[in-house]
């Protein structure tokens, strides 16, 4: 039940840090003067796979993995048609731009979770000694 209960509260935790860092990031972005869009979904993703691996109370890999997957499916509704911004050069046309931005930075949240597994694990096996 315990595991339940821990995967339930990543589970909150992580849909709460998705839309706090949303706005967090679109205000930054905007602040900043930048295109808000592909900064939102970067952010949010990246946010997103990082909690979900903390915040899991085991199988933490397979968690980042899973959130990356979700939040990608997400991300293609979420995302919708992305046109450049209005005072860009191809103002108004098509982009993947936003969307590919949120797949790298969830790509590479997952990866670095993979890297810090694999540190946390050669920690503790190096203690174990």
């Amino acid at each position: 039940m315990n595991q339940v209960k821990g995967f339930t509260l990543s589970i909150v935790i992580v849909i709460i840090s998705f839309v706090a860092s949303a706005f967090a990031a679109g205000f930054l972005a905007d602040l900043a003067g930048v295109w808000k869009k592909p900064i939102i979904g970067a952010v949010a993703a990246f946010c997103v796979v990082i909690i979900g691996y903390v915040t899991a109370p085991s199988h933490k890999r397979m968690v980042s993995v899973i959130w990356l997957i979700v939040g990608a499916i997400s991300a293609w509704f979420l995302a919708g048609d992305s046109y450049y911004p209005e005072d860009y050069e191809h103002a108004y046309q098509l982009t993947i731009i936003p969307l590919l931005a949120t797949y790298l930075s969830g790509l590479f949240a997952v990866l670095l979770c993979m890297v810090w597994h694999k540190k946390q694990n050669n920690k503790n096996i190096s203690l174990d000694r």
